[in-house]
């Protein structure tokens, strides 16, 4: 064989290995299993809850943890969060200022399947209740019945996020919490880790990373209202807190707190008061591993729609796709020809006599 066929011939081989080797390749990562994602993948990860006390990285980690992971890493159980929080504005001035106070509780029962039930009240008589069961969420009012909710339109698992963010509002508020380790014991027939808290600024102010365009205000800046909500992640400084906190040693979820805190907002401007906010965050963690048993309320009918609402263009008796109807346009009355009137003949008078 000359000298030049057998060149090619090796070149065509190892193109051919090179390909049997990409597809081969190819057919693993297609029918590999899948790899989990989410709060999936983050619960596999270990965490050591003995050493939040000198990493605070891991100890944000552990106190802002959502609760699809802690789905995933304790399986069912149950949650209760107790809140308290009182603002003051202004309270050196003459008239003592203002005050707005709150107090909510919230229940959550997290069933093993990834059902869960979800029940906030607090002291204004004000409350909701939601059951996520089989794929289909029922919501109500404190004292309404249960309704059954559109998926796309109700989103259960940022609800139980937002009810039960107690721990994660104070942390971040607190600029991260300093811990202390105190030992570890036995709850609810787990072993756990307990710290108490020392102090607060473990971590440096944090900006929200986002892949959106910039937020853009009417008139380029946003409303009074606004810009004081806005104030209180920009402008807040921790002034004491104080607590405890209790951490679960095998999965490093967070079961248990009791935190305290005083938190000041400084003003915009020299002449406006100062705002003041006192803090007070409990959470209970209890029957851990016990299937609560959610079951699907019973929820009250959807109202039936009127007719007219559904279909207004067929209740007032037109086509759907048709156009205004033309109104007939006003034609000028034709003015009417009078009769004519018929003249009478009178009778002639009569000859006169000869005389």
């Amino acid at each position: 064989m000359p000298r030049r066929m057998r060149r090619i011939a090796l070149i065509l081989l190892l193109i051919a290995g090179c390909k049997r080797t990409e597809d081969q390749a190819a057919r693993e990562r297609i029918f590999s299993p899948e790899q989990p994602v989410g709060a999936a993948a983050e619960a596999r990860e270990p965490i050591d809850a003995r050493k939040l006390e000198g990493d605070a990285k891991l100890a944000q980690r552990v106190l802002h943890m959502t609760q699809s992971e802690i789905e995933q890493r304790l399986g069912s159980h149950k949650a209760q969060q107790r809140l308290q929080f009182a603002w003051f504005r202004g309270p050196g001035l003459p008239d003592g200022g203002s005050e707005v106070s709150l107090s909510e509780e919230t229940t959550l029962q997290q069933a093993t399947a990834g059902d869960f039930s979800v029940r906030l009240v607090n002291d204004h008589n004000q409350g909701l209740e939601l059951v996520w069961k089989g794929g289909e969420v029922f919501v109500k009012s404190l004292y309404g019945p249960f309704h059954r909710r559109r998926t796309d339109r109700t989103d259960a698992q940022r609800v139980r996020e937002q009810a039960l963010s107690g721990l994660a509002t104070f942390d971040r508020l607190a600029r991260g919490l300093k811990l202390k380790l105190a030992g570890e014991t036995v709850a609810e027939g787990r072993r756990v880790v307990r710290y108490t808290v020392t102090g607060w600024g473990a971590r440096a102010a944090q900006t929200e990373k986002s892949d959106l365009p910039a937020l853009l205000y009417p008139e380029g800046k946003p409303d009074p209202d606004t810009s004081r909500r806005l104030e209180l992640w920009e402008k807040e400084e921790p002034a004491d807190v104080s607590g405890t906190l209790v951490v679960d040693a095998e999965t490093g979820v967070p079961l248990a707190c009791d935190l305290e805190g005083d938190f000041k907002v400084a003003p915009s401007t020299t002449s406006a008061p100062a705002a003041e906010l006192d803090l007070h965050t409990v959470l209970v963690t209890t029957a851990v591993g016990k299937d609560p048993g959610i079951k699907a309320p019973q929820a009250e009918p959807e109202p039936s729609v009127p007719h007219a609402v559904k279909d207004p263009l067929r209740f007032l008796g037109k086509e759907p796709g048709a156009g205004p109807a033309e109104e007939p346009e006003e034609t000028e009355e034709e003015e009417e020809t009078p009769a004519p009137v018929e003249k009478t003949e009178k009778p002639e008078k009569p000859a006169p006599k000869p005389k």
